[in-house]
């Protein structure tokens, strides 16, 4: 509920005099400095794709959910590397979206209109990622009913989150998703701390743990005639 009433007050947060320019609803006006940004790119980049898929690949595929791991060591010298300057010619050339720098870049609209296009149709199955993630919190958390419910009361939890995440979008532009960073963020380093601090303390340490886990994965599955873990 606080996250909601964040998302919709955002729309009042560094309030410009034009809000109706697609820079101020999709760049936030282009007035974010390193530190707002910084809890952006973190809100944005660990979402529920962190924290449910990656585990879940792992737990399911053992070693194959490990590539997260050495993408995003990859991943993060390219975009150091080639992202300050197309950043710079964005800011001095007024582009909003990639497909406007590929536009500006190369005179091509047939071009700009594949790069838009493959923007929107790669960006789909990760919404549909997040969704499915955040289905899985909802029936963790005992929302929406059970296997034999009704689809419609089932997801019905699932479109309301939905709906009121696209309402404040809507209303807000990326002012939202900044400001409600702060929110997210905050929450994620509680749960790192309580992850590599106080579990293991709880359960003994990460010795006890992994050797526990050793020993659960060295028994024998009566259905497989193999090893758990193998």
């Amino acid at each position: 509920m606080a996250v909601t009433v964040v998302g919709f007050l955002a729309a009042r947060w560094r309030r410009a005099e034009n809000e109706h320019s697609l820079d101020e609803w999709g760049l936030g006006g282009r007035s974010f400095g390193t530190w707002i940004t910084w809890f952006l790119l973190g809100g944005d980049l660990y979402t529920a794709y962190t924290f449910v898929a990656v585990p879940a690949a792992i737990y399911a595929a053992g070693a194959a959910g490990f590539f997260a791991v050495p993408y995003t060591i990859l991943v993060y010298p390219l975009i150091f590397t080639f992202l300050p300057r197309l950043w710079s010619v964005s800011h001095r050339h007024g582009y909003v979206t990639t497909s406007d720098f590929v536009r500006g870049r190369f005179g091509s609209k047939g071009l700009s209109l594949a790069v838009a296009v493959t923007g929107i149709l790669a960006t789909m199955p990760y919404i549909a990622l997040q969704l499915v993630g955040i289905q899985a919190v909802l029936d963790v958390m005992g929302v929406g009913g059970g296997e034999n419910t009704n689809w419609f009361v089932k997801d019905l939890p699932l479109l309301i989150a939905f709906g009121v995440l696209a309402a404040y979008t809507y209303s807000s532009g990326l002012r939202a998703p900044a400001l409600i960073a702060f929110v997210k963020d905050t929450l994620i380093y509680i749960v790192i701390a309580v992850a590599i601090i106080y579990i293991p303390i709880k359960l003994g340490g990460f010795d006890d743990i992994f050797a526990k886990a050793g020993e659960a994965f060295s028994q024998v599955n009566p259905a497989t005639k193999a090893p758990r873990g193998a």
